[in-house]
């Protein structure tokens, strides 16, 4: 089981926690790549989460769509939204997202750190 180091927002590590989120989303990087079902992703001091499933897409609109945008991003009004929010959030590579895609992360169970 390999283990990864990402950030993310507190509210979206709260979301994933409580079984609202249950998709992490990345732009694809070779890092990522070599992920597999049952690593895990440590949030800075948040805590982490256990990966089920992954899978990749071309673009960020087909996954949220696919994925379902609720899925994504909770707290978005509809796709569009849900996409704008994870373009602009701190860190997301726009340019590997155009050029690799990006990367689904099903979150089978999450875990704050004590």
């Amino acid at each position: 089981m390999a283990t990864f180091e990402m950030t993310t927002h507190p509210l979206a590590f709260a979301h994933m926690e409580g079984g609202v989120k249950t998709v992490f989303v990345m732009p694809f990087s070779n890092e990522l790549s070599v992920a597999s079902s049952g690593d895990r992703i440590e949030f800075d001091d948040l805590g982490s989460i256990t990966i089920g499933m992954i899978k990749r897409y071309g673009d960020l609109e087909t996954l949220v769509e696919t994925e379902g945008f609720a899925n994504v991003v909770p707290e978005a009004d509809d796709s569009a939204h849900a996409c704008e929010l994870l373009r602009t959030s701190p860190g997301w590579n726009g340019s590997a997202e155009r050029r690799d895609g990006v990367l689904a992360f099903r979150v089978r169970w999450a875990k704050r750190k004590s």
